[in-house]
Parts: C-alpha cells; structure tokens; sequence
C-alpha cells in the first residue's frame, strides 16, 4: 500500500541509517584512541578495572623515581665509605711505621693530619639531596628517634583494595663516620657512657667484707656494663684457701648471652642477673678441686656461701681491682698523635682496627642495600610492563578488526543512504498518477 502520509519504507531506511552512523561513530573512536573501552559506558567493569591500574601503575612510576633517589643516596655513601677504608689501610701503616725506633713521628704525624683531613672531607662532602649518612646530626642510638631513614621501594594494593607504600629502612647510625656530640664509627662515645656504664660494678667497687656462713655480698643499685675492655679482679680466701675471680665479658655472656630477652652485649640489669654472673665467675668457671664458694641470690641481694667442705671456715672479701685497656669513652681518630710521648701504641693499633672493621661493615651494608635496591627497580620495571599489558588486553582495541570494520560500515552508510533515497522517491512516484 502508498501512502502519502507515511512512508513507512524511508522510516525504517532512516533507522538504519542512524544505526550504522552511531556504529560508525564508536568504531572512528576506537580507530582513531586506539582505546576499546575509552568511557565508562564502553564497559563499566572493564573500564573501573582499567584506570585503577593506570592509577597504579602512576604510584609505580613515582617510586621507580624514588629507588632511583635512594640508589644515589647509597651510591654516595658507599663511595665514601670505600674511600675511607683506603684512608684507614695508609693511616694504619703510619701508625705502625711511627713505632720504629728513630724515626721521625713529627712528619709522620704531620702525614696522619692529612689523612685526618681528608676523612673529614670525604665525611662533609658525601651528601646528596640533601642528606649526608656519613655526617650524622644524629645522637644516641639505634633505637631513638631519628637513627633510621628509609627509601620508597614498592606500592602494593591489597586483595580488599586497600593501598600501602613500602620502604627499604637504611640505619644510619651504623654508617656515620661522624656524629655531634661523639659516638661515630671514627670517634669515641658520647658521654657519659658506653652502654650502662661501670658506675659501681653493681655495687662491688669498694665492697669487701668478711664473716662465716652466709656472708652479705654487694648489693646491686644499678644496672651497668662490662664491656671487652673491662677486667674486675677479686681476691677472697675461705679459711686459709686463697683465689680470685675474675668478672670479664665473656664471663656475663656465658651467664646470661643467649637467654630470652637477652644478647651478647655485657649488660647486666638486674639483681638476678648479677648474682648469675657472680656464679659463673666463682663456681661453674671453676674446676672442681678449686671451688670455694658460690654466690647465691638473697636478701638483701646477694650472699657468698661456702661449700660445704668449708662450711665452717671464714670468709673473706676483698676489695676488687678493675682494670680497662681503653679509656672510657673510647678515643677519636682525629685526637691521634704519635709524637704524644705517653701514646699508648697497642691499645691505638686495637681502636683503628676496629675502626676498620666497623667501616668495612658499613660498607658491605651499603652493598646489600644497593644489590636490594637493584633488584627492586628490576622488579618494579617488570611490573610496569605487566601492567601495561593487562590494562591493554582490556581496553586496546584491536586496529586490524577495527579499521575493516569501519569500511564495512562505510560501504553499509552509502546503501543505507541510497535506500533512503529511494524510499523517499515512492511520493514523487505517488504524485505522478495524478499528471
């Protein structure tokens, strides 16, 4: 049926049309993004999952700019700290030339200023961004505010969707050369002390006593420190039976190293802790023939008993004797003159060494955190890669099958628009019967 009215032939051609143009418009769109998915509406899952990756993959690249900041960091310090092992090899060899008999410790001294110099400048000079790890402000230790920095090292995001950023912890305090009020690797400890202190060695300094029995030994009022250049001697009789004990570090570690809640550090903190050591130093270090006495935990504190073979027999005490083989605090590399006619050579030998030892330390820490670091930016590149290839395995769209699309489309608009235009032609046809 004609029908001037409706043409129902043009509608259905115009909706055709408009359908291959709408098709048209979204393929154009992917051919010319690239994008399958470029809004929401394309496809709401696909396209959320997608730029929640690209926002992680943003926070990746930042902290690939942050290991990259942090490698510099440790690429500095450990140049440093390598120099200065150098340093500390040629300051040791003049310190062992100046005890040979009639040389001249005067130019050797005036050597060792210049290496002393240059230590410090290679400590003021080894910053970057900012931050100088061989130069520390810091004081005290580890455990205190400010010992520790970190580097950004990854951005992870949880199954529940929660972010966190993880950091790679760098402990200065295991670096600084030098450190405001002492306490570097190349300086002696801040005062007042090194650990706890000695104080009154857990109130044995001074203390001597005698009687039979149960004999009252030293009460213990503070916690303090044997260190490995500490030696307490103490000379006791029961009856007419001489000895000694000797209170040393190995002796506290083998009393009280390895327990729970405690390391082989020489830290005696307790009443109990001090009775356990005065044990091991007058009877488990003893051989059987020589044991005396033991020392016992008591009231007020700790008591000295006779074994019973000498139960009978009177105790006596006498006042320790402590000996160090440094001076308190340690010393400072840059307070060394070998043209000190009181300059004590073995004990100067025994701190540089260790000075060496700490600095080689430090070095071979930077090394781990600059072989971890590597490997976390190789991780991390890795990552990026994986990630790009997922967001585009959702979203990419596919350019072979997009573009023949498009000229499938392109040859369906012009049939579709001659269609039109021949539905159209039905009026003029109408219009015809009527000449």
């Amino acid at each position: 049926m004609s029908s001037i009215l409706t043409n129902a032939g043009a509608a259905s051609a115009l909706q055709m049309l408009r359908s291959l143009n709408s098709q048209m418009s979204g393929t154009q769109r992917q051919v010319a993004t690239g994008l399958r998915i470029e809004q929401a509406s394309d496809n709401p899952a696909y396209w959320s999952i997608a730029t929640t990756m690209r926002s992680d993959n943003g926070a990746l690249s930042a902290v690939q700019d942050a290991l990259g900041l942090g490698a510099a960091k440790v690429d500095t310090a450990y140049e440093g700290m390598a120099a200065t092992t150098d340093i500390l090899a040629e300051f040791m060899a003049k310190v062992v030339s100046a005890q040979q008999d009639g040389i001249d410790k005067k130019k050797i001294q005036e050597e060792l200023e210049q290496l002393k110099q240059q230590i410090v400048s290679i400590s003021n000079s080894a910053s970057f961004a900012g931050q100088n790890w061989l130069r520390s402000d810091m004081q005290g230790q580890a455990s205190e505010a400010g010992a520790k920095t970190s580097v950004v090292s990854s951005f992870n995001r949880s199954e529940d969707g929660t972010v966190s950023v993880g950091t790679i912890d760098v402990d200065v305090s295991k670096l600084a050369l030098f450190k405001n009020g002492g306490g570097g690797i190349l300086q002696k400890e801040p005062d007042p002390d090194l650990g706890y202190g000695l104080g009154t060695i857990g109130g044995l300094l001074g203390f001597s006593t005698s009687g039979y029995g149960d004999v009252p030994g030293p009460v213990f009022d503070q916690p303090f420190t044997i260190t490995k250049f500490d030696v307490v001697t103490v000379a006791f009789s029961v009856g007419t039976s001489n000895d000694t004990f000797v209170i040393t570090k190995n002796v506290v570690d083998q009393a009280l190293g390895g327990q729970i809640g405690y390391g082989f550090d020489g830290d005696i903190e307790s009443t109990a802790d001090w009775a356990k050591v005065l044990l091991q130093a007058t009877f488990l270090n003893k051989a059987p023939p020589d044991i005396l006495f033991a020392a016992q935990g008591g009231a007020p504190n700790i008591f000295f008993r006779a074994t019973i073979p000498l139960a009978a027999e009177l105790i006596t005490v006498q006042p320790p004797v402590h000996t160090r083989t440094l001076p308190p605090e340690g010393i400072d590399i840059l307070d060394i003159d070998v043209t000190d006619p009181d300059i004590d050579f073995p004990t100067i030998t025994l701190v540089l060494d260790e000075m060496q030892q700490k600095v080689i330390s430090a070095g071979a820490y930077l090394g781990s955190l600059r072989s971890r670091i590597a490997m976390q930016e190789a991780f991390g590149n890795s990552l990026a890669d994986s990630l790009d290839r997922g967001i585009g395995r959702l979203v990419d769209a596919n350019m072979s099958e997009a573009s023949s699309r498009l000229k499938a489309l392109q040859v369906q608009q012009q049939l579709a628009t001659q269609s039109l235009s021949i539905a159209n032609s039905d009026a003029q046809n109408i219009l015809s019967l009527f000449r």
